[in-house]
């Protein structure tokens, strides 16, 4: 029995020894990859010893995980593989963004389809795959060829009990000498000082927001105290606001020792010189939308969700939230978004009933829409489309637009001649400087948009408030050095009105640099407005010392605690989301000619048949016509039309026709 044991213990020492050494050297490769430099990654492990040692501890848990298998042998391949291919993503993700990979990042997937053409090549995404199935298939080769190996539940429960205790024994450690980060306020420096394995297993368990020490209900009274004693004003001014999130928009001002040869955005320039605005703080650098977006919509910080959260993927799924459009219905308001990129992405088609939205027109809902040179959709379409809005709704209006024109990956290589040119970067730096030259060029077509549509606006008969904001830096590796003003985490933010409005209203002309989540409350202070429980608290409590403990304090009760700022009830309902402005309706089926045409209104290219719950291939003709071709209908069909992504996803359908009747 002593022998026996003996030969155990030795059994699971050697194993963990070598999957500790393993680890270790997994570790170097993973930080090679990560930081695409080998002088790099060595100087990482080099330098943080503690991390790269708790690192490999927890991938040597993970690898206990394979002695519970009979064939452990192919466990411990498949799981090795796995490690590899993260590290392998991230790699490439840091080529595309500035945002490192994150557990989120799996539940982003479907939307990751959807824009795939526009970062890589075709042959690049045959390649991909390829790879992909001919690393499942190897797997599957080796699963089915491997022998199972003698199961001794003894060795396989110590050595995952030893290998957890490990783990829990350094964090603890950790913690304790403050070796290990906890708070995630800049993602990208976080991985880049703690490694990505740490930061990538965080994420996996790291979601929500975590209970404040302080958290109960007589603490909540007292935030509250002095909030419940301010009445919400009576506004008899109420002018339509618009908001604009401009993808990766930029002043190209800022940019220190670059020239062009005129000036790149003369409108967003003489904004930001003769209307109120400022600097933007908001939560990431060269991807990240969807958090810009949730703050500004919200009130809420990102700060204190989990590491390389997006909520609009977690707890909006599921959960209502305070949001502007919740408060601006409070007053008479109909609210709406648009978005020339399909309605998908972020599952924003979800999470805007969720924020309270009326209505939400993405890309499959508009018509003349045209795309630049890499396939983002231009934002000239939105100015039609807000002024169509504001023509037709008798409220006051509530307008979230987000554009998609500046996205990038942006071309290394120019392949048509640009209409502004670009000086100021090294000879070395050629393909950067092709880069940043069509990203002006096309911030330029978009700075065109935004002339077009204050034109616009200035000729309507009501008032008109316009708010402008970056909602990240664009993804061209800008440094801090190259910035003359502002750091990597500030976009700028431009507040402008009407002729209309500044008749009867005169917003204040001074300049304030805000968080993104402050934005929306800042905008309503200046229209006398104070609807919604964030809106008053950063309102009256923007400059208090414990400020931010009790915003967290606020977006946990709201969110995750009892919701006593709603004495336990929350007032918020999902909204009954309408996809499109403007419905789209069957009139008439018709049978002629071996075709069938469906006969409605507001069709787009997006509007696809559907003949007894059948996809059929379908010819847009116009937008009151679509056909269907090589088809008769005999009578009694169930007909409808759906508008669909590119990926085939079904954003919403028409009520069913039944042909003949």
């Amino acid at each position: 029995m002593k022998q026996k044991t003996k030969e155990t213990l030795k059994a699971i020492r050697s194993y963990m020894i070598n999957n500790y050494l393993i680890s270790v050297l997994l570790i170097l490769v993973i930080e090679v990859l990560a930081r695409h430099s080998l002088t790099d990654g060595i100087r990482f492990v080099w330098n943080h010893p503690f991390l790269t040692l708790f690192s490999a501890a927890v991938l040597t848990a993970f690898y206990a995980l394979a002695l519970l298998a009979p064939k452990r042998n192919f466990v411990w391949l498949c799981i090795t593989v796995i490690i590899i291919g993260l590290a392998v993503t991230n790699s490439i993700l840091l080529c595309f963004r500035i945002t490192p990979l994150a557990a989120t990042d799996i539940a982003l997937l479907t939307s990751v389809f959807e824009i795939m053409g526009i970062y890589l090549t075709v042959w690049q995404i045959i390649l991909l795959v390829l790879l992909v199935l001919v690393v499942i298939a190897g797997l599957i080769y080796l699963g089915i060829r491997m022998k199972k190996q003698a199961y001794h539940p003894l060795f396989a429960a110590c050595n995952a009990v030893i290998s957890i205790l490990a783990v829990i024994l350094m964090i603890h450690i950790g913690d304790a000498k403050g070796w290990l980060q906890t708070e995630f306020a800049n993602l990208p420096d976080a991985y880049a000082d703690n490694g990505f394995v740490y930061c990538f297993t965080r994420s996996l368990f790291d979601r929500g927001i975590s209970k404040p020490d302080t958290y109960n209900e007589e603490t909540v009274d007292n935030i509250l105290e002095d909030m419940k004693k301010q009445q919400t004003n009576e506004v008899e001014e109420k002018p339509n606001i618009i908001f604009i999130q401009l993808e990766s928009f930029m002043d190209l001002n800022r940019m220190q020792g670059v020239t062009y040869s005129e000036e790149p955005t003369p409108v967003y320039s003489s904004l930001r010189k003769n209307c109120p605005g400022g600097f933007l703080k908001v939560p990431s650098v060269g991807a990240g939308t969807a958090n810009t977006e949730f703050e500004i919509l919200t009130g809420m910080s990102m700060d204190y969700f989990g590491a390389g959260e997006y909520p609009y993927k977690t707890v909006l799924q599921d959960e209502t939230c305070e949001s502007m459009a919740y408060n601006l219905k409070e007053l008479g308001y109909r609210t709406g978004v648009l978005h020339n990129n399909t309605g998908s992405f972020y599952s924003r088609n979800k999470v805007f009933a969720n924020l309270g939205f009326d209505y939400f027109v993405s890309s499959e809902y508009m018509k003349n829409l045209s795309y630049n040179p890499i396939g983002w959709a231009k934002d000239k379409v939105l100015t039609e489309q807000i002024q169509h809005i504001l023509k037709t709704t008798p409220e006051q209006d509530l307008i979230y637009t987000i554009t998609v024109q500046d996205h990038g990956k942006y071309p290394t290589e120019l392949t048509e001649e640009q209409h502004i040119k670009v000086s100021g970067f090294a000879p070395e730096d050629e393909e950067r400087q092709n880069a940043f030259t069509y990203y002006v060029n096309q911030c330029h077509e978009t700075d065109a948009f935004l002339g077009s549509l204050i034109a616009t606006l200035n000729a309507f008969e009501e008032p008109v408030v316009l708010v402008l904001y970056g909602d990240h830096l664009p993804n061209l590796d800008i440094t801090e050095d190259e910035l003359a003003s502002g750091n990597l985490f500030q976009t700028e933010y431009v507040i402008w009105s009407n002729k209309k409005m500044q008749e009867d209203y005169e917003l204040s002309r001074k300049n304030e640099n805000l968080y993104a989540y402050q934005l929306s409350a800042h905008v309503l202070k200046l229209l006398g407005m104070n609807n919604g429980l964030l809106t008053k608290f950063h309102q009256m409590y923007h400059n208090y010392d414990n400020y931010k403990p009790n915003l967290k304090i606020l977006q946990y009760d709201m969110l995750y605690g009892e919701k006593e700022v709603y004495d336990g009830v929350s007032p918020y309902e999902p909204s009954d989301l309408q996809m499109g402005f403007d419905p789209i309706q069957i009139t008439d089926v018709s049978s002629v000619g071996g075709s069938v045409y469906v006969m409605g209104k507001n069709f787009t290219e997006s509007s696809f048949v559907f003949i007894d719950g059948k996809k059929q291939d379908t010819v847009f003709l116009n937008e009151n016509t679509l056909m269907v071709s090589d088809k008769e209908l005999e009578g009694g069909e169930e007909v409808y039309v759906a508008q669909l992504t590119d990926v085939s996803a079904q954003l919403s359908s028409t009520e069913v026709f039944t042909y003949g009747d």
